[in-house]
Formats: structure tokens, sequence, C-alpha cells
């Protein structure tokens, strides 16, 4: 009979003990270990695939192609170039034997980089070339923002400190420290501001031509080897009369070599 009290007095002890050690855990805690992991939102999930892809591009591209008519593909280009919101930033035309090539670069919004490209090469008579090239920056990019901001706030520190400076010395020392960093943000915006440039406008270029049915043209070419050769002509008259002190002398000592000569004889 005492050993069945005892036991049953042992069994009582480790159950209050249990009780009383669940107890002190906070209800947080225990919550939290029974809670489910919490799942993430459809909102959520399209926030993390935008932050992934949000990458920082330079898109290039080149085009060349034939055309039936420089004039109307001219007149194509430009309109396209007000309807995206671009604009020229070179244009360039050659009069070759054959043809007269034209080369057009384009500064467009890089969403339309794409569709405008398209259209060129839709209006082409005959494709010859296609190159297109993108460049992923988002590390320099992000980089290149991070330093600029940690470069601001320890400017701004400085700012604080060089009001809160009392002798000569310190205010020289911390005016010297804002200007070499000074130095340093004016180069790293210009980075900025160059790769956010480059990022939002894609350079685009066009290169198109018209063949002409011109023959050799002897009797042009002709006229212009005789003009060539009179112009070479009074270049070599305008050189001797520029040497004219020289002709002179030249002409001297030729004189008195002959004088003497004919005394000897």
């Amino acid at each position: 009979m005492k050993r069945i009290v005892i036991f049953f007095m042992v069994i009582l002890i480790f159950s209050g003990i249990s009780c009383k050690n669940k107890a002190d855990y906070p209800e947080a805690i225990v919550a939290s270990d029974m809670a489910p992991a919490p799942e993430m939102s459809g909102r959520d999930v399209t926030k993390e695939q935008t932050t992934v892809v949000d990458r920082r591009i330079i898109k290039e591209g080149e085009i060349s192609f034939e055309t039936a008519d420089n004039n109307e593909t001219r007149k194509l280009i430009n309109k396209w170039v007000k309807e995206f919101n671009a604009y020229i930033s070179l244009d360039n035309v050659i009069d070759q034997r054959s043809r007269i090539e034209n080369r057009i670069t384009i500064r467009v919004l890089s969403e339309n980089f794409e569709t405008l490209l398209t259209k060129i090469a839709e209006s082409a008579k005959q494709l010859d070339s296609k190159n297109i090239s993108a460049t992923d920056v988002t590390e320099e990019y992000v980089d290149i923002e991070s330093r600029l901001k940690t470069k601001k706030e320890l400017e701004n520190r400085y700012k604080t400190l060089l009001n809160k400076a009392e002798t000569v010395e310190e205010i020289l020392k911390i005016e010297k420290q804002i200007g070499d960093l000074r130095t340093e943000i004016e180069s790293i915006e210009g980075r900025f501001k160059y790769l956010n440039d480059r990022i939002s406008y894609s350079t685009l270029t066009i290169v198109f031509y018209e063949r002409t049915n011109s023959s050799f043209g002897f009797s042009s070419k002709f006229g212009q080897a005789v003009k060539n050769g009179w112009d070479n002509v009074l270049w070599v008259l305008i050189g001797l009369i520029n040497l004219w002190p020289f002709l002179i002398i030249l002409a001297a000592v030729l004189f008195v070599l002959l004088r003497k000569r004919k005394k000897v004889n």
C-alpha cells in the first residue's frame, strides 16, 4: 500500500513540474511555435519578381538596308522620330559612285526601341544587316547609387561638424575634407547621369542607301582633270614667286660666272 501511495505522489509531483514549466513560457512563443509558416501573398510574389527582373539595360542597335527612294525613307524616319518622342543625334549623307548613302543616329526611349526598329526594318526594300546589343549595367548602377548616397551623407556630417568647429585649424581641416568629398561626389554624379541617360534612351544607327545608275562620265571627268592641271600650274607659279629673292641671287651668280668665262676665252 505504501508503495502505491508513493507511486501516485511521484506522478503528481512530475505533473506539477511539467505544468509549471509550460506556464513559464510566454504565450507569444508558444503561439509562434504552434502557428503555421506564413504564406506569401500574390502581391508579395509579384513585388519580389519585379525586384528580381528590374535590370538596368543599355540597348544599342544598327540596321542597314537598301531603299527605293532616300527622300521617302527620310520622311518616314522623321515621322517616327516625332511619333516616338525621339531625337536625331547624328545625320550624314555620303554621295558615292554607285549609291547615295545616309547614316542617321537616333536616341529613342528604351521602351520604344524595339517598335521603332521593327517599323524601320519593315520599310526596307532589301535588309542588309541588323545588329542589336543589350548591356546589363545593373551591378554598376546599384554600386554607384549606393556610393553616391554614402558620400552625400558623409558630406552632411562634415557640414554639421563645420558648424560646431571652434578654431580656425578645425575649420580649415573640415573645409578641405568637404572640398575633396565634393570632387568625388561630382565625379560619381557625372557617371550616374551618363548611365541614366544611356539606360533611358537607347541608341539606334540607321544606314540606308539608294542605288544610282550613273555612267562613268568621261566628259565631266576630262573637264575636271583639265581644270585640276591648270590649277596645279598656277600653284607652281605662285611657289616660284614666293622664291623670288633666291631666283634673283641665282641669276646674279650665273651672270658673273658667264662674264668670267667670256673673259677667259
